[in-house]
């Protein structure tokens, strides 16, 4: 269906003072989804991340994250703790390897004499030692109902394996039990203590759980690295035995024995510190459970808020930056926050998926958008499936590159975005993408009434001039659409484009493509391949109308009109040859062939009558080209 003329004015468009045109809010079309939407890479980054948290992929990376805010948030420790340091200062004093028993029985009795609550060895006494010594040790326990020996369950490490750990029975039949052990993560980065342990058929308290007076839930859970493990009270044995220390350090406290000797192997780095002894680690983690229980919230949450980041962002044309920045900083400040509640958030996952969610979002958007313009580019469009509810239409702007030939990239952009925001006013949901010369894109049909009339209406946008380069710049703007619902959406937009461009051709303001247009079409191309072939054959015929001289009744000339028999359409209209070569660049050939065979036979006819004049009619379109004054300047002369 071919649309001649603008027609009547578009249902609904108000002109306010000679501007252009927009349509009422009613009837602004609701936005097409774009082809193609991302969710799958969406998809992909939040099962990479959920794998990832699964198996602790990060877990270095989310410690040493751990380690860096423990580092920012650092203060100092309570003195409600205190260390026994048996250190080399002791050792040095009683010129021993280590503590005898009877000396670990007398630093029992004044420890509690000087107010200490409860006592805890980080040490397991599993072998005896001498006999009077054994005894003094074991009577110290009997009379202290509040000193905890170290225990350890049957462990595995590597290829390592380790039995279950216990006191002598003479002494574990005089004191309680409390667990030693802990759980180092990669490089040290961080650790892991249980409230409780289970030996054989005994749940026993763990060090830390027991010096905090702990009576929540079995759990696990980190010690707090926020807390300067340096700033932990200690004193050395050697000053207890010897009564050389404050009174009021030990008054109420909770005490832990332990070695910190130089040759002591119970030595573990702290996160991004130097070794320290294993028995601070324990008086750590007492410090955090006195605090309240850490609560780890793992790192589904943080991933939660990734996913609904990404999902949001493939909504849009391209990830809002902005946005993605503000998660980014909440991903990496809120645990922070978190931290001083005592709250424990994994971010590794979430910031994982956040990262390779982004990125695909952001090469998706370029292979569907120019950067540039914003508009959608064509492949991106063609990709789409095929939609029998959707127009597709093309708006070719003539002359465009002549109007832009000497304006920079950032003029014309806003060229083509002036035009597209401009058919915003009727398209307003629409993504518009620019190829050349031409703005496409699809919307949902219409019925022919009107369409009619809203093609109408687009052409009314372009009325008014475009403002350019500093100035206003008169445009002619010729649309194609596309109603073969069937095709493909790549072949529909090439059929839209090719249409506007037979319109511009025609001098039409819109072609609307459907089923009869295009066999017309496929038709006339044929027949334009058939016409070449037969120029070339000299099988086009030249017809030729006589010119009588009335007063003598005398032929003196003729005019020489095209004649064409196709071989299967029969005898082709010359009007609709003569189109068809001016729509396809074919008339400059077509008009010389028709004089060429004009001339011949002039000059048979000059032979007879050499005042025989012949007339040939050249398109309007044809004078207008240099190019056939120069071909017949060439051409062969004949005598008059």
């Amino acid at each position: 269906m071919r649309l001649s003329g603008i027609g009547t004015t578009l249902r609904g468009l108000i002109n306010t003072g000679g501007n252009e045109p927009t349509l009422d809010r009613k009837r602004r079309v609701k936005r097409l989804p774009v082809p193609s939407k991302p969710i799958k890479t969406v998809l992909w980054a939040i099962g990479i991340a959920v794998i990832a948290g699964a198996i602790d992929l990060g877990l270095p990376a989310e410690d040493m994250f751990r380690a860096v805010r423990a580092e920012i948030r650092t203060h100092d420790a309570p003195h409600d703790i205190v260390v026994v340091t048996v250190d080399d200062k002791t050792l040095n004093a009683l010129k021993a390897d280590v503590p005898d028993r009877k000396q670990d029985a007398e630093l029992i009795d004044r420890l509690f004499e000087a107010g200490a609550t409860r006592v805890f060895f980080d040490k397991a006494y599993a072998d005896p030692s001498n006999a009077a010594s054994d005894a003094a040790f074991a009577k110290a326990l009997e009379r202290r109902d509040q000193v905890y020996l170290g225990a350890a369950p049957k462990s595995e490490e590597g290829i390592e394996r380790y039995e279950v750990m216990m006191p002598a029975k003479l002494f574990r039949d005089r004191a309680k039990l409390a667990s030693m052990v802990g759980e180092a993560g990669p490089f040290d980065l961080s650790y892991r203590f249980p409230t409780s342990e289970k030996i054989g058929d005994e749940t026993i308290p763990s060090i830390s759980a027991g010096l905090a007076g702990y009576q929540g839930p079995d759990r696990s859970y980190r010690p707090d690295f926020g807390i300067d493990i340096h700033s932990i009270a200690n004193v050395s044995y050697i000053d207890v035995l010897n009564g050389r220390f404050d009174p009021q350090l030990l008054k109420g406290a909770a005490v832990v024995v332990g070695q910190t000797f130089s040759g002591s192997s119970d030595r573990h780095y702290e996160p991004l510190g130097s070794k320290v002894p294993g028995v601070y680690f324990h008086a750590l983690g007492a410090h955090t459970l006195r605090a309240g229980m850490p609560v780890d919230l793992g790192w589904i949450p943080a991933l939660l808020l990734s996913a609904a980041t990404l999902l949001l962002q493939a909504t849009r044309r391209a990830p809002k930056k902005r946005v993605s920045a503000l998660v980014l900083a909440a991903l990496l400040m809120a645990p922070l926050a978190l931290d001083y509640l005592s709250i424990g958030i994994d971010v590794f996952p979430a910031l994982l998926c956040l990262g390779i969610g982004l990125i695909g979002l952001e090469r998706h958007a370029r292979r569907m958008f120019d950067e540039t313009t914003g508009c959608l580019r064509v492949e991106a469009l063609e990709r789409a499936e095929p939609d029998p509810s959707v127009l597709v239409f093309a708006l070719k702007i003539k002359e465009f590159s002549f109007i832009t030939r000497n304006s920079s990239n950032s003029v014309i952009v806003d060229f083509i975005k002036e035009g597209a925001r401009r058919l915003s006013a009727t398209e307003g949901g629409v993504d518009f993408a620019f190829h050349k010369d031409t703005i496409i894109w699809l919307r949902p049909k219409l019925e022919p009434g009107e369409l009619t009339e809203h093609l109408a209406g687009l052409q009314a946008l372009f009325r008014r001039g475009i403002g350019h380069a500093g100035a206003a710049v008169d445009i002619a703007a010729h649309i194609g659409v596309d109603e073969n619902y069937n095709a493909s959406i790549r072949s529909r937009i090439a059929t839209a484009i090719q249409s506007a461009e037979d319109a511009l051709h025609a001098g039409t303001h819109a072609i609307v493509a459907n089923t009869e247009y295009l066999d017309v079409r496929d038709k006339r191309l044929t027949l334009l391949s058939d016409l070449d072939e037969a120029m070339a054959r000299n099988s086009v015929q030249v017809a030729y109308q006589p010119k009588i001289e009335l007063a003598s009744g005398r032929i003196v000339g003729a005019e020489a009109l095209l004649r064409w028999t196709h071989p299967e359409h029969g005898a082709v209209p010359p009007e609709e040859v003569i189109a068809m070569a001016e729509a396809h660049s074919r008339i400059d050939d077509l008009t010389m062939y028709v004089i060429d065979t004009a001339l011949a036979a002039a000059r048979l006819a000059r032979q007879i009558d050499p005042k025989f004049q012949i007339a040939v009619n050249v398109s309007a379109i044809a004078l207008t080209r240099v190019q056939l004054i120069y071909d017949m300047t060439f051409l062969p002369t004949f005598s008059k």
